[in-house]
């Protein structure tokens, strides 16, 4: 009967927003991993003569000499740039990740219904993560738009369209539009679970005083 009742919370609106919320965090974290990218840049091949392997493209044979190292070091001039803006974006997934699957095992654990205050501390939680995103959905934009627009990007798509090369512009790209949408997604997720959470406990409160008026 206690197993059932477990298994029951998971079928809850609340249990299903969280897990929503679990599987919109791990998406966040993986765009985080896709915008860090990878630091390798070009690579010479001796093998290939006067080619370059890029990370992303294969074998290209339009970088040689002085052009080919200035691209390598530009590539790991942006990849440092980038890092810390990525390695923010993944901990912040990583800890929204980690904080509805709590949340989940507190719900199964029956704790709420023991103690029906986790539900408010719950709810405030919810709405200081859901208003925190906001700037930190700003910080991230801002942040990757100022690497963006600096000088070593700028040289690097130059270099890279100098030779014909497309993919290398000094604009947002996929992921990184990705995770500010999946923010916001997150973000509206939480205050549905903060209200969810209030009606929890009004659900509890209630069900607790029956006994006590009959």
């Amino acid at each position: 009967s206690l197993e059932r009742r477990r298994c029951l919370y998971l079928r809850t609106g609340r249990a299903c927003c969280q897990m929503v919320e679990v599987l919109l965090a791990a998406l966040i974290l993986v765009c985080g991993s896709v915008s860090c990218g990878s630091p390798g840049g070009y690579t010479g091949l001796p093998a290939l003569g006067g080619s370059y392997y890029y990370q992303y493209g294969g074998a290209y044979s339009g970088f040689s000499g002085a052009d080919g190292e200035r691209a390598q070091q530009l590539d790991q001039r942006f990849y440092l740039l980038k890092l810390p803006i990525a390695r923010a974006a993944m901990a912040v997934g990583g800890c929204l990740l980690v904080f509805p699957c709590v949340l989940i095992l507190v719900g199964v654990l029956r704790v709420p219904w023991h103690f029906p205050a986790w539900l408010l501390i719950e709810c405030t939680l919810y709405i200081v993560i859901a208003v925190g995103t906001v700037p930190a959905l700003y910080c991230f934009l801002h942040s990757l738009l100022s690497v963006y627009n600096s000088s070593v990007c700028k040289e690097r798509e130059q270099l890279y369209q100098s030779k014909g090369y497309q993919g290398f512009w000094c604009s947002l790209h996929g992921a990184e539009i990705a995770a500010g949408l999946l923010g916001c997604m997150a973000a509206m997720a939480y205050l549905l679970s903060a209200g969810l959470a209030v009606r929890d406990y009004r659900t509890v409160h209630e069900q607790k005083q029956k006994p006590l008026q009959l």
